[in-house]
């Protein structure tokens, strides 16, 4: 099960309780998944799958959901997540009244979305596979993939350093390859200030419809239309 399957069983579980609910965009959501409705009351939903990672919900979590909420006028916040809740979090949330509520996704593994060629499956179909394999730049060097999950890629560098890129700025960056056709690797710099654009030019140039162009400037370019 991808993230984005999870916020979908998450919506069909409170739709199961009796509320009228609405999914939001993937992206620019403010960190609100779900909108359900009961009783004439809103809350704004947020599904986190963190189980099998190293990711945990956190008090930043709790706050800005809290803001999502009165930014939206919903009347209750509620996180849903198959993963661990820190102390930090379960306090600020009691404090803010935000629900935590755990419910596993290991029971829903069949459950399907309609959308196929989106950034969960190529997460999960092109760079999930790529975990413990070396990969070998433009330049000769090496990178060695240690870990693949839905937090990010830890990878061994061709400096023999240790370091993990966070799935958001792959996220970002395969959503501008699909509605823009290609991304620059400053572009990508710009946005992640953790100089990580090489290793993550180079995964990404593991994925068949992907390629690197070593032209000027240096980009990702979609070579398939999705």
């Amino acid at each position: 099960m991808s993230p984005e399957q999870y916020e979908h069983f998450v919506a069909k579980h409170f739709e199961k309780n009796g509320y009228q609910v609405e999914l939001t965009s993937y992206s620019n959501d403010y960190g609100v998944d779900v909108f359900a409705c009961k009783d004439s009351k809103k809350y704004a939903i947020q599904a986190k799958m963190f189980g099998r990672t190293s990711r945990k919900i956190n008090r930043k979590m709790a706050m800005e959901l809290h803001g999502a909420k009165d930014y939206f006028d919903c009347d209750y916040a509620v996180i849903v997540t198959d993963g661990e809740i820190l102390s930090d979090a379960q306090v600020v949330a009691n404090k803010l009244n935000v629900e935590l509520i755990y419910i596993p996704s290991e029971s829903t593994s069949n459950f399907v979305t309609k959308k196929k060629l989106n950034f969960d499956y190529i997460w999960q179909e092109c760079i999930m596979p790529l975990e413990g394999k070396i990969l070998t730049r433009y330049d000769g060097k090496i990178n060695k993939i240690k870990k693949v999950d839905w937090g990010g890629v830890e990878r061994i560098t061709s400096n023999n350093r240790s370091q993990k890129i966070d799935i958001e700025i792959f996220r970002y960056t395969i959503e501008q390859l699909i509605n823009h056709g290609s991304i620059t690797r400053k572009k990508i710099n710009d946005e992640y200030p953790k100089r990580a654009s090489s290793g993550i030019v180079l995964i990404l140039s593991q994925v068949p419809f992907i390629e690197l162009s070593l032209e000027k400037p240096m980009c990702l370019k979609l070579v398939k239309p999705l």
